[in-house]
């Protein structure tokens, strides 16, 4: 059995600063590659590439289990929130985000995404990259849920969706860097907004959270 600790503001800072270093993890671990086989990322083969999504599904596994694990055996945190149902006002309000997403997609990319990257990348490839998205929305969701809670108590307000300002202050800045573009870039950020949004509509329910975040990102 787990050694339980006591839950203090500073604990779920602390684990959701690790989960956004496993994304800065993500962009140390590109310019290594890139300087190994001396070529940018766009350039990369498919093998290179899909080396390069396997590595990072194990790191922020390993990542999102370990303060999984530490949010829920340690602290006694409710991360889940299985019993929390999504009200009927929280899911036509997921909705309205998921449809909004779609528009602000096929303005940035030129058209719907899951199909210009099936076109773009080929069956084999486009398959590994739906399963590095799947990790990158797993960790997302608990990096949100952590910093969700860290700014709650230290706020003493559960009305704004603190976790997804702060992840569009990290992960969704980072992006106006590695898209090479800044409007889709500033997309980035607005999906990072409309995430923790998403966490506050689905009553903070992890798995609602991630089905309707994984709508925002990738239809």
């Amino acid at each position: 059995m787990a050694k339980q600790y006591k839950s203090k503001p500073s604990s779920f800072f602390i684990m959701g600063t690790v989960c956004l270093l496993g994304f800065l993890s993500e962009y140390i671990m590109l310019q290594t590659e890139q300087v190994l086989y001396n070529k940018h990322y766009y350039g990369f083969t498919i093998t290179e590439s899909v080396m390069h999504w396997v590595l990072v599904c194990v790191l922020w596994g390993l990542i999102g289990l370990m303060m999984f694990y530490a949010a829920v055996r340690m602290y006694a945190f409710d991360l889940t929130k299985k019993k929390n149902s999504p009200t009927k006002k929280g899911i036509a309000a997921s909705a309205i985000l998921v449809v909004g997403a779609v528009f602000l997609k096929l303005h940035l990319f030129g058209g719907w995404r899951i199909y210009l990257d099936f076109v773009n990348s080929g069956w084999f490839q486009f398959i590994f990259q739906y399963i590095y998205y799947f990790f990158e929305l797993f960790l997302t969701v608990i990096t949100i849920a952590l910093l969700q809670e860290w700014c709650e108590r230290v706020f003493k307000n559960s009305k704004l969706p603190f976790g997804g300002i702060i992840f569009a202050l990290t992960w969704g800045i980072s992006h106006i860097i590695t898209q090479g573009n800044i409007l889709i870039g500033i997309g980035y950020v607005l999906f990072a907004l409309m995430f923790g949004m998403a966490y506050q509509f689905m009553n903070k329910n992890l798995l609602f959270t991630f089905i309707v975040i994984s709508l925002i990102f990738l239809v």
